[in-house]
């Protein structure tokens, strides 16, 4: 039902996802190791820029995923970029 935080391409091709999909949900279409997935995740625009930082992070870094890590400054970059830094990509 939900795209996988495990393994997952989605991430591992542009690792700013995360915080975008952390920050502003995802919702409609998406394909994650090869899957299609058309579910809704709500934004969580109420955690601060540290707190957005440690969970991709997390995630980058958990779950066979590829590694990585992101900065507070990062996130407080992407925040304000207008549509988000992969929003066009999904």
């Amino acid at each position: 039902m939900f795209p996988p935080l495990a393994k997952s391409d989605y991430f591992a091709k542009d690792p700013m996802r995360v915080v975008d999909v952390v920050m502003r949900g995802l919702s409609g279409p998406v394909k994650v190791n090869g899957e299609a997935y058309n579910s809704v995740m709500p934004p969580l625009a109420q955690l601060t820029d540290d707190e957005v930082a440690n969970i991709t992070t997390y995630v980058l870094n958990s779950w066979g995923n590829p590694g990585g890590r992101v900065t507070k400054g990062q996130v407080a970059k992407a925040r304000v970029q207008p549509g988000g830094p992969t929003v066009a990509q999904h």
